[in-house]
């Protein structure tokens, strides 16, 4: 991949580029239309078109409240076509494009972004795109249309209705439900025409339960103790048990924090440890080991430090919660690595 370096320490490069620039022209002077490269498209992706997306596209964009100076930067045609004030780049020549004389800030009265100056890395990568004839892959005129609101059959899915009580359905084989939940259950059974599965015995019940709730198989103690259990409760107390469990956390912990793309290595291209995002992990896994409440457990990752606490232990936890905002922006795959 072409990296965004200065023509000046490129000779090279320049060179290269300049070859392939008068490639372009056949007989009579006439430019001649090439696919662009996969290396190319790819640097357009990596290098340009977040530029584009983070700097541009509020201003310059079918989405933008306003489209500055008639000029969409979120498509191909829009760049090609240009602005009021005519073209916005020349391919192949980055002195003679607009777009580039803007973002270098040499003239008072043509900067662009208008209130800072755009890192130097993202200047050189869009003067190297606009070098290389302005690869870019998007096809097409994007246009965004205005919500539509919410339609009455959306209104109507069964997820945002209020909870309300059903009376549980008939059923044929009257012995076999032991609660409403099991009626349903086998109501949905009945039409389809099964029966439902002959009942567990308890040593399966046992490995079952410690599996789906820890993770783990049963000691050979616990299944003898389970199995020796004669008390009505004992399959109660044994999910209570397996719920206090350290390991409970641990097990349904690691789905969130695989959602949350955690991990003790910053992921980059260094990939280099980060030390301290255990405390992140162990702060997940206790939450679900206390059972904490899943809108409480929401904000202090998205903003504990900001919430009041009657304690400086309580503080500490919070802060801690917001290690999902870091461990999120040290992935550069992430989704919310600009945040």
């Amino acid at each position: 991949m072409i990296r965004a370096l200065s023509p000046r320490s490129l000779p090279v490069i320049s060179l290269i580029v300049l070859g392939w620039a008068n490639s372009l022209r056949g007989e009579g002077d006439e430019p001649a239309v090439r696919e662009p490269t996969a290396a190319q498209l790819e640097f357009f992706e990596k290098e340009v078109r977040p530029v584009l997306v983070g700097r541009c596209y509020e201003c310059h964009a079918a989405g933008s409240k306003k489209v500055r100076g008639g000029l969409r930067l979120d498509t191909r045609e829009g760049v090609l076509k240009g602005g009021e004030s005519g073209e916005v780049a020349v391919a192949g020549d980055p002195d003679r494009s607009p777009l580039i004389q803007a973002v270098r800030y040499y003239d008072p009265g043509l900067r662009m972004p208008p209130d800072h100056r755009l890192p130097e890395r993202e200047v050189e990568a869009l003067e190297e795109w606009v070098r290389m004839g302005m690869p870019d892959p998007r096809d097409g005129p994007r246009e965004v249309s205005a919500p539509a609101g919410i339609s009455d059959e959306a209104r109507r899915w069964w997820a945002f209705q209020p909870v309300r009580e059903h009376a549980p359905p008939p059923v044929r084989d009257d012995h076999w439900p032991r609660n409403a939940v099991d009626r349903f259950v086998l109501a949905g059974l009945e039409e389809k025409g099964m029966v439902p599965a002959p009942e567990a015995d308890r040593r399966i019940l046992i490995r079952r339960l410690s599996f789906d709730l820890t993770g783990l198989p049963p000691t050979p103690e616990e299944v003898e103790a389970f199995l020796g259990d004669e008390a009505p409760d004992a399959y109660e107390r044994l999910v209570d048990r397996l719920l206090a469990s350290p390991h409970y956390g641990e097990r349904w912990g690691r789905h969130w924090l695989d959602v949350v793309r955690y991990a003790d290595t910053s992921g980059c291209n260094g990939d280099f440890p980060a030390p301290e995002a255990y405390r992140y992990r162990n702060y997940v896994i206790d939450s679900f080991a206390r059972d904490k409440p899943y809108d409480r457990f929401l904000r202090e990752q998205l903003a504990g430090d900001l919430l009041p606490s009657s304690t400086d232990e309580r503080r500490h936890e919070q802060v801690i919660a917001t290690g999902y905002l870091a461990s999120a922006a040290a992935s550069p795959q992430s989704p919310r690595s600009s945040t």
